[in-house]
């Protein structure tokens, strides 16, 4: 079983209403809703995953 990490309910990826591929990871969803929440802000749902814009560096 899978976790859907909007709601945090299990769900079965046989029956997953949605999955997507991010960072490098599978996320499976109970809802449209819950893939659509997760797909606006998928940083948000997505557990730690490095932004690649957030670390700046000043090279002078």
């Amino acid at each position: 079983m899978a976790t859907d990490p909007v709601c945090k309910m299990k769900v079965d990826p046989a029956k997953a209403a949605a999955k997507v591929e991010y960072a490098g990871q599978t996320y499976y969803f109970c809802s449209d809703a819950c893939h659509k929440a997760f797909s606006a802000e998928p940083r948000q749902y997505a557990g730690g995953v490095p932004d690649s814009g957030s670390h700046h560096h000043d090279h002078k």
